[in-house]
This record gives structure tokens, sequence and C-alpha cells, in this order.
């Protein structure tokens, strides 16, 4: 493939990425829940519910990805979360709900781990020292960031008309990203067969956790992946209990999303300054900062700290996945990161219980759990990544 193609299919790449980054309902998506009879509990149930069906499905389907073709699984992926999305409108029911996660997690089990294979793939072309990928998708992030923002600024204003309404016209990313992906060229090497499907997986899965660093790496992507995830259904609750009007509720999400810009920006231009175990503790902490503020006193100022949140998830976004696959063979690159996200996904399944099953004691309780949750988990992430 000639270099001008590879700098075109990495520009697909990122705008097929941009395009998915975001769910336009996400603002409303908890008063929405609410409407329909779902508790904190509940929300925090159905979420489980989609981690799972994600979690069983990510290594096999990585595999597949791997195997055949990751171009297909982006577009087959996309399909099925625009469709997902499209049901959801119609969603009345818990178990309704549950079902559309499901396909949801489907969809998302298909695509991940496919974007950033795909652009370390197009930009090893042009630089195999693995600086051009590490740019490329920092930016990537920052894009994403962007355009959630954007959609979110639209959500709030379409949520207010209708929940149902905001929720079916977030497929029509999902529609465009599948249509987008066809159009990419996918040279990208693919994984042998050497034994039965699930023979192969096994064995990739017991080969690669046998490597100490990789493994530190995986977990060290868990955590600061769900110090931010765990607690997001509860961002939209804190702000109406300070009374923030539902019609204002997007705004903060919009700060939110800003945040996530520039903290992705942040990460491209200065997270080579500082050392691993740097990069890694510096989301923790800015939680358990926001998290102590917002806990001494939450009131309608504080409960934008949450920004830091944002900060957090998009200096974690920029910067962590590069560290796992400087790690991972070219052939394997979409199983061991759908591998790190089975991982990262049980973790939030045990966290997103505790914090929404806190918060429907006492809201603030949330940040309590995020807290006492994660920085134990972190100290020795960090400390081990010191010393190596």
């Amino acid at each position: 493939m000639k270099k001008g193609n590879s700098k075109r299919n990495s520009r697909l790449v990122m705008l097929e990425s941009a395009l998915t980054a975001a769910i336009l309902s996400i603002p409303i998506m908890t008063p929405f829940y609410n409407s329909i009879g779902l508790n904190q509990a509940e929300i925090a149930l159905s979420q489980i519910a989609f981690t799972i069906v994600v979690m069983l499905l990510n290594i096999p389907l990585g595999f597949v990805a791997d195997r055949f073709s990751r171009k297909w699984a982006n577009v087959i992926g996309d399909f099925l979360v625009g469709t997902a999305l499209l049901l959801y409108s119609n969603s009345h029911s818990f178990w309704f709900v549950v079902v559309c996660e499901s396909i949801c997690g489907v969809g998302c089990a298909l695509s991940q781990g496919v974007d950033s294979t795909l652009l370390k793939h197009f930009t090893g072309k042009t630089d195999k020292s693995g600086k051009l990928f590490k740019n490329k998708f920092a930016r990537m992030n920052s894009y994403n960031y962007l355009v959630s923002l954007l959609v979110t600024l639209l959500g709030g204003p379409i949520g207010a008309i209708s929940f149902r309404l905001a929720i079916a016209v977030s497929s029509i990313p999902f529609y465009i990203g599948s249509i987008v992906s066809i159009f990419i060229e996918d040279d990208s090497e693919k994984l042998e067969a050497n034994e039965a499907p699930v023979k192969d997986i096994v064995k990739l899965v017991k080969r690669n956790l046998k490597n100490s660093k990789l493994r530190l790496r995986i977990a060290a992507y868990a955590v600061s992946s769900e110090v931010t995830h765990g607690i997001i259904w509860v961002f939209t609750p804190l702000m109406l209990s300070v009374g923030v009007p539902l019609s204002v509720v997007s705004i903060g999400w919009v700060i939110n999303s800003l945040a996530s810009f520039v903290g992705s920006r942040a990460a491209e231009r200065y997270a080579k300054r500082f050392k691993e175990w740097q990069i890694f503790t510096i989301p923790v902490a800015l939680v358990v900062f926001a998290s102590s503020v917002m806990l001494i006193n939450l009131n309608a100022f504080t409960v934008f700290f949450y920004a830091l949140f944002g900060l957090a998830l998009g200096w974690r976004s920029a910067t962590m996945m590069p560290f796992v696959k400087e790690h991972i063979k070219d052939s394997e690159q979409s199983s061991v990161e759908s591998l790190t996200r089975v991982v990262s996904q049980l973790l939030y399944i045990c966290v997103v219980w505790i914090i929404n099953r806190a918060a429907d004691i006492e809201l603030s309780y949330a940040l309590v759990a995020t807290i006492v949750i994660f920085v134990p988990l972190a100290i020795p992430i960090a400390l081990k990544l010191r010393k190596e």
C-alpha cells in the first residue's frame, strides 16, 4: 500500500472513531431510566448486563477481527449499536432496556479495539518507532472528545423535547460510521489459525497473561479506566440534587466533554515529559481530589468539579492503551486489546453496582465508594510501574 493510502486510511479510521465516540442521549439517560421506573441500582444492573455481554464476547470477537477482517468487524459492530439505539428509543421496562443493552454489547464487542489496531497498522507503515501512533492515537481521542462535546450540546435540547427522540437520533452517527468503515482498505496482518478457534484463544490469553509487563499495564489500564466510569450514572442526579435545572444539565455534560478534550490534548502535548507511573497516577489523583472537594461541600458550584473526572478521562484515554499495545504482537492486537478491556469490564461490573447502590442510600456515598475502591488499587500499581 502506498504512503498516501496509509494516510487516507488513517483519516478514515479517525473519522469513524469520532463519529462513534459518544452517544448524543447520554445527558438524559438517567432521567429517561427514571421515567420508565428504574432506580439507580436497576440502572447499574442494566449496565452490568451490557458489560457481561461485552466481556463474554470481547475476546472471541476480537479473535474473529484479527483472524478475518478488522474493517468488517467495525462495519457490523457500528450497525448493531445503531440498531440497538433505535430499539432503545421504544423501551418501556427494565427488561427491554437489558435486551437493548445486550444488542449494543454485541456491537461494541465487535468494534472495540479495531480502531486503535488499524491506526497502529497504518501509522506503522511510515514510522516503525511507534511515536507517530502515540501522537495519532492521542489526537484521535482529542477529536473524539470534541465530537462528544458537540453531540452533548445537541443531546440536552433534543432530550428536553423528548427523551426517546434523543435516543433515536443517537443511532445516526453509528450508521454513518458503519458506512465510512466500508471504505477503509484493510491490509493489516491477520492472525494465523493453528488449532480449533477455542484452543487458539485459550493459548493466546494464557501466553499474554504470562507476560508480567503486559499484565501490569493491563491492570493499570483497567484501574485508570474505571475510576471515572463507575460513577458516570450519578453525575446527572448530583447536578439535579443541588438545584441545577434539567434543561441545564446538558451544560454540565458539555463541560465534562470539554474537560475530556482538554485532557487528551494535554496528554498529546505533555505526556512524553512524564514517566509511565506518573502518567497512570495523574487521572487517579484528579478523581480523588474532585471527589474530596464535592464530599466536603456539595453545591451548585462544587458539583462542577466533576469536570476533573472528564480531564482524567481524556488524559487516560490518550495515554494508557498505547502502553499496553507496545507489548502485543501485531497479529494479536485486537484480541489482546479485547482481553485488556475484559479485565477492565470485570472491574466495572464490581464497582458500578457498589457505587450506584451507595448512591441509592445517599448520593454523596458514591463519591466515598469511588475513593475507597480505587486508591488501594492504584497505589501498588503505581509503585510497581515506578520500580520498573
